[in-house]
Parts: C-alpha cells; sequence; structure tokens
C-alpha cells in the first residue's frame, strides 16, 4: 500500500511540475467571417469568355546570374528560370515572376500555372529558389527577395513582354517575400497573393500546428506542446526569420492584389489573413480582389498534391493578371465558398528561460551525461569492490591455511581451505546485483518513456501533414506513454529503496558504486522531468 501511494504521490508532483514548468496554450476563438459576395469564383474582365486556352504556348529555360563571379572568374551564383510564352502575340503582353513556398524550389514546380497563364496570354517566369543560403534552421526574406529581383529585371527586359504589366505571383511562403518586392517599387503593376499566411512565420506554425492537431484528434493535454515547440527562441540567429513580421511592407504596397485561399487549408488563417492586408495596404480593400475555393487545400487542389489545380482558379487568375482594373470593377471584391476559421493565429507564449532555445537540448543532455557519468561509477565502483573481495578472501584464506597446517606439537598438515569456498561478502554478492538489477530495469523503464514519446510525436505529425485520422494509434500511444511512465515511476522508487538500504562500508569502491545508483537516479529522474515537460504524466494535470 505503502508503495501504490508513494507512485501516485510521485507521478502527480511529476505531472505538475510538467505542468507549470512551461507555457500553456489558450488560443483566442475567432467570432469575426468573411461576407461572400457570391459562391461563384469567377473573375470577370476585359477578356470576356474564359482566358485560358487562347494560344498556343512555348517553354525555355534561360540562366539568370545572381551573384556575379569574382575577379578571378569564379564563384558565380545562376538560377534556371522557365519561360512560357504565349504563341501568336500581336502586342506585348503581360508578364509574371513566380515565388516559390516553402514546399517548391524547382523551376518546373509551377509549370501548371505557367502553361495555363501563357496561354490566356500571360508571359510566365518561374526561376529556381536559391537554395545555397536556404535552410530550415536559417533564411532571410530580404535577401530572397533581392534574388527574386533578379528574375522580375529579366522579364523586364524581354521584348514580348509590356514591362508597365509585370507583376508576382506567391504561393505560401512567397507571400511573405512579394510584399518586400512590391514596396515602393513601381516596376511591380500587381501581387498575387496565394494561401498567404500573413502572419509572422512563428504565429502560423502554431496555428497550423494546433489546426492539425485538432484535426487528427489528439487529447487535449497534448497541445500544451504547441507554445513549448513553437515559441522557443535560439541563440546565433537560428530561425530568426519565425519573427519576420510583412506588415510594414504591406503598408508600401499599393498595387492591386489577388488573395485566394482553398477552404480545405487549416493551415493558412483564411479568415484572418486577408483582414490583416485590408487593414494595412493604402486604400484598405478598395485594390483587394479574394476568392475562396471550396475544398481546395494549400495548393489550389482538390485532392493531394499531384492533383490538377482547380481550373476555375487558373482561369480566374488569368483574367485578373490580363486587367486588374477592369476585374475591380466588374466585381465582385470577395466571392467563393465561405471559409472557417475557429482560432486567432496570435503571439505564441515563450517558454522560461530553462526550456526556452538552446535549453531544450541542454537540459536532456545533461540529464543523459549525468545518467553514462552514473552508469560507469557504479562500474567502475562495482568491479573495483570486487577486486578487493578477491584479495580479503584470498588473504583470510591464506591465514587460515597456515593455521590449519600446524597441529598442536608443531606440525605441519595439510590446509583442506578452498579459497573458491571462502565466505563471502553478502553485501557484495546478494546486494549488488539486486542493486544493479533495479537500476537497469528504471533505466530501461525510463528510455523505453523517452523513445516512445518521441514516436508519438513523429507518428502524429506525419498523419497530421496527412490529413489524416487514426483513433487507435493517436489515443492507444497516449495510453501506452503514460502507462509506461508510471510503470518508470515505480521501477525509480524499487531502485531507490534498494540504494537507501544499501551499506555504506566498503571504502571508497562502495562510495563509489552507491554514489553512481544516486547519478543514474539524478539523470533518470532528469529524463523522466523532460518527458514531462513534453506531455508524459499528462491526463493528471
Amino acid at each position: 500500500m505503502r508503495t501504490a501511494w508513494a507512485v501516485l504521490i510521485s507521478v502527480t508532483v511529476l505531472a505538475l511540475v510538467g505542468a507549470a514548468a512551461g507555457p500553456r496554450w489558450n488560443p483566442v476563438p475567432l467570432s469575426a467571417t468573411v461576407g461572400v459576395a457570391s459562391d461563384s469564383v469567377a473573375v470577370e474582365g476585359s477578356t470576356g469568355a474564359s482566358a485560358v486556352g487562347r494560344y498556343e504556348t512555348v517553354s525555355r529555360i534561360v540562366e539568370v546570374e545572381l551573384v556575379p563571379a569574382g575577379p578571378d572568374g569564379d564563384g558565380a551564383i545562376t538560377t534556371d528560370v522557365l519561360i512560357v510564352t504565349p504563341v501568336g502575340l500581336e502586342e506585348p503582353a503581360p508578364a509574371v515572376v513566380f515565388l516559390h513556398g516553402a514546399g517548391t524550389g524547382s523551376a518546373a514546380a509551377f509549370t501548371e500555372h505557367a502553361e495555363a497563364l501563357a496561354s490566356a496570354g500571360v508571359v510566365a517566369l518561374s526561376p529556381s529558389k536559391r537554395l545555397d543560403t536556404y535552410s530550415t534552421l536559417e533564411r532571410d526574406y530580404v535577401a530572397m527577395a533581392a534574388d527574386y529581383a533578379r528574375t522580375l529585371a529579366l522579364a523586364l527586359q524581354l521584348p514580348e513582354v509590356d514591362p508597365a504589366r509585370v507583376g508576382l505571383y506567391a504561393e505560401s511562403e512567397g507571400a511573405w517575400i512579394a510584399p518586400i518586392l512590391a514596396a515602393d517599387n513601381p516596376d511591380v503593376a500587381f501581387v498575387a497573393l496565394i494561401s498567404a499566411p500573413v502572419v509572422t512565420p512563428r504565429q502560423q506554425g502554431a496555428f497550423a500546428v494546433d489546426a492539425y492537431l485538432r484535426a487528427v484528434g489528439v487529447p487535449q493535454t497534448f497541445l500544451r506542446a504547441i507554445p513549448r515547440a513553437t515559441g522557443a527562441h535560439w541563440p546565433a540567429g537560428v530561425l530568426s526569420y519565425a519573427d519576420f513580421d510583412v506588415l510594414p511592407y504591406l503598408e508600401r504596397t499599393d498595387q492591386p492584389i489577388f488573395m485566394a485561399y482553398g477552404t480545405a487549408d487549416l493551415s493558412m488563417p483564411t479568415v484572418q489573413g486577408p483582414q490583416i492586408v485590408r487593414g494595412a495596404i493604402p486604400g484598405g480593400g478598395e485594390r483587394l480582389m479574394l476568392r475562396y475555393y471550396a475544398g481546395a487545400n494549400h495548393g489550389i487542389r482538390i485532392g493531394d498534391a499531384t492533383a490538377p489545380v482547380v481550373p476555375a482558379f487558373l482561369d480566374g487568375l488569368a483574367t485578373w493578371m490580363l486587367d486588374p482594373a477592369a476585374a475591380e470593377a466588374a466585381g465582385p471584391a470577395v466571392a467563393g465558398a465561405t471559409p472557417e476559421q475557429i482560432h486567432l493565429a496570435s503571439a505564441v507564449p515563450q517558454p522560461r528561460w530553462y526550456a526556452d532555445g538552446e535549453m531544450m537540448l541542454r537540459v536532456p543532455m545533461i540529464s543523459a551525461g549525468v545518467l553514462v557519468g552514473g552508469l560507469l561509477a557504479l562500474l567502475g565502483g562495482s568491479v573495483a569492490l570486487a577486486a578487493t573481495e578477491r584479495r580479503r578472501r584470498r588473504g583470510a584464506v591464506a591465514t587460515a591455511g597456515a593455521d590449519a597446517a600446524r597441529d598442536d606439537d608443531g606440525g605441519v598438515v595439510a590446509s583442506s581451505v578452498d579459497p573458491d569456498d571462502a565466505d563471502l561478502d553478502t553485501s557484495v554478492v546478494g546486494h549488488a546485483p539486486r542493486l544493479v538489477r533495479r537500476l537497469v530495469a528504471f533505466a530501461v523503464g525510463t528510455l523505453a518513456v523517452v523513445l516512445v514519446l518521441a514516436s508519438y510525436i513523429v507518428v502524429v505529425a506525419q498523419l497530421a501533414l496527412s490529413y489524416s485520422t487514426n483513433g487507435v494509434v493517436v489515443w492507444g500511444g497516449w495510453v501506452l506513454v503514460q502507462a509506461l511512465a508510471v510503470i518508470s515511476v515505480w521501477l525509480g522508487l524499487r531502485a531507490v529503496r534498494r540504494l537507501v538500504d544499501e551499506r555504506r562500508g566498503h571504502g571508497i569502491p562502495g562510495f563509489v558504486r552507491v554514489a553512481g545508483g544516486w547519478l543514474i537516479v539524478a539523470g533518470l529522474l532528469g529524463l523522466l522531468v523532460v518527458s514531462a515537460y513534453w506531455g508524459a504524466f499528462s491526463p493528471v494535470s
């Protein structure tokens, strides 16, 4: 009974530590909605009927220099640009430069879009994203805008292009870059922001994770991991782009803007984003056209990433690019399916100092280091103690043999004492193996908690990104994590009880062995606290 109470108290303490150690997650519900004037996504303009398909197209790849070569002729950095041109143009045409999202990088990524727009009479240029300065840990949106400006300059120089009608198509992450390029830039005639986050990358990331996890159906207590993961600030400029604010650039973007979202896109603030843009750009919403496509995903496709782009999107986009002013005049400004956004994408709480940035790695690494040090001390102390005990036994046997070899007359008889039959110290032979077994069991249990929790997070992330649900995995995995956590606590209490009962004798080797045991317990306790921080023990917190 005492053991059960000890387990309950220990689990409760760990649960409370895990809950209190970091910020909680309480996203603000969004009550506002978007009033669509029509459920039709059609864009009317000066072209009349559907513009897509009017022209045959021709494609070519050109190379654009991003960084010039040095004095020795080396060091130049170039990128490929796919140019798709309408065949049979009678006069210079409008042109569009594509800006990639985070998931694309090749010039060919926008082939479907480029061919559709070119067939409507818009020259399309799709550059490959520069990747030598782009990574998960570091990226610079201002520098990326400068790279895209090279392709914009190319578009302005093409003989088939009207330089007064060159604009930008920016998708997802590219929608943070396009306003940088468009702000105060008379060379940019229009801007299309497709599946635009608008809020900072950190806010959008937390919003997307929240939406994905709720769609998967994870336990409510698991959601507290969101600010602990997305709210962390790293040193040395790592992930500094997470706090990039596009608003100062939007406030200087006075070109016509076309925004589009799919209503099945869980990752973007589909209601809040356009509201922010409307409030930021000069003139409010007078030059903003907004369309929502029913059932479309982040790429404005219905289905997976390999499905075709929604034809009505490409047709409306082409009509708008050919004559934004005519499209604005024809209206409506907002049309399509009614979007749904449950929570605001807002500021993400920052973890406390002991769980922020590099401390997220230091704490588990220190715990693991203490664990390894304890294992080495336990092993070294046990080996030294065993060697000491063997020497003690040999000395005892030698003394006993010498005494037994002498009879009362001082004669010598054969010794019948076998060193292997000498009495052993039960604290070495009995207690030590039991102590080691319990410490090993505690270590295995704790590492199982860490590994299963990490695996659970990975599996849930995969389900979320694939828009899948699996109740057995989501809830079964969660129950398994909690059960292993409780078992690990029970194993830890058994190990601690054995350590407390362990004799302190045997000199320095014995002290080292016991100290190693306590270090093991301390290291494993640290890992359990880390696990509690990320969700273990959460049913009672």
